[in-house]
């Protein structure tokens, strides 16, 4: 009698860009690391309950490497060689890596080229998360109520503050600077003057990188959300603890499923959003305002990849995630379980 045959492990990339050696040649921000690790370790956590996957890693040499995998490769020098290399032996590559420099857009497009299965959004989807301004056409396009925006090229050259004054008559005092790619809080400036803020734009040409929007108060908070050839599923609706000191932001936690009380309005946001974004796959959390004084939500940004909230997020829903994600991007006939809906709090 044959024994029976037994099918290999594939093997599974995951590369979390800040703890995977991403800032090799940079110092290590102890904020970043501490919200890569968490989110690394939350997703091998649930990765290494599947069946079928050998997973590996790259690590930062001034790192330990995660104690969750036997494989990982030690990055003490060129991060992109390293990278490149780990692509040529595996299957699969799941990617966490911010929007800045360009970077989720730079290594999504090598794994695209590579032969691999990407586990992550396509290229269009990704430009859009990458880029503030173009989230903003994109986001207005398909009529999804979003914050005006405008670009530090166009605000410089607007000498009358023209467009931003027009704006300001909508009861808006107060201003926001944005880099065109960033990530989370990371170079946010507020300012309640516009002639302060042209001043600070055109120091070191940042204008050549930033957006400009007004203030909205209210409700800070996101959803996660899976996206599959323009279907959406809400994961969780969640409230983002930020403070403001002087005149920066700071993300001090996340209570997953802390804004319960909008699961609908977030839902059919989240259908909206993959709608908007037919090559979006898997995993995306989006960020939002809750103007709960004229009951209006606004859409920020969209973050085409894992988000902090997913370290709350196995308890928060009551099954393992990583599977979730992994069978909406498999399986054409995907359905989303029942999903509990329980608050967890995410202390950064």
């Amino acid at each position: 009698m044959e024994s029976p045959k037994i099918e290999p492990l594939l093997k599974l990339f995951v590369c979390e860009f800040i703890t995977g050696g991403g800032l090799c040649a940079e110092a290590l921000p102890a904020s970043l690391v501490k919200e890569g690790a968490l989110m690394r370790d939350a997703l091998l956590a649930d990765l290494i309950e599947l069946d079928g996957y050998e997973i590996v890693m790259t690590h930062d040499a001034r790192l330990a490497a995660s104690p969750l995998v036997k494989s990982s490769l030690q990055v003490d020098n060129n991060f992109e060689v390293s990278f490149k290399n780990m692509l040529t032996q595996v299957d699969l590559v799941w990617l966490i890596a911010p929007e800045s420099n360009g970077t989720l857009l730079k290594l999504s497009e090598m794994c695209y080229e590579a032969d691999v299965i990407f586990l992550g959004c396509e290229f269009d989807a990704t430009l859009i998360g990458t880029s503030k301004s173009l989230a903003c056409e994109a986001l207005q396009e398909a009529k999804i109520l979003t914050i005006p925006t405008i670009t530090g090229d166009d605000f410089v050259l607007d000498e009358e503050f023209t467009v931003a004054q027009s704006i300001q008559a909508l009861n808006h005092s107060r201003w926001i600077a944005k880099p065109e790619d960033g990530t989370g809080c990371e170079g946010i400036k507020i300012f309640d003057d516009l002639q302060k803020l042209m001043v600070w734009l055109k120091q070191d040409d940042r204008y050549l990188n930033y957006i400009i929007q007004p203030f909205q108060q209210g409700i800070t908070a996101s959803l996660s959300m899976l996206c599959r050839a323009g279907k959406g599923w809400l994961l969780s609706c969640n409230k983002q603890n930020i403070s403001l000191n002087a005149d920066t932001f700071n993300l001090t936690g996340i209570t997953v499923n802390g804004m319960q009380t909008y699961w609908q309005r977030f839902e059919t946001l989240a259908r909206k959003i993959a709608k908007m974004l037919p090559d979006a796959a898997g995993y995306i959390g989006v960020d939002v305002i809750v103007d709960v004084e004229n009951d209006k939500i606004y859409v920020v940004e969209i973050n085409p990849r894992l988000t902090t909230s997913y370290v709350g997020l196995r308890e928060a829903i009551g099954h393992n995630p990583a599977k979730i994600i992994l069978e909406s991007i498999k399986d054409s006939q995907f359905t989303m379980p029942a999903l509990q809906r329980n608050m967890v709090e995410i202390s950064l």
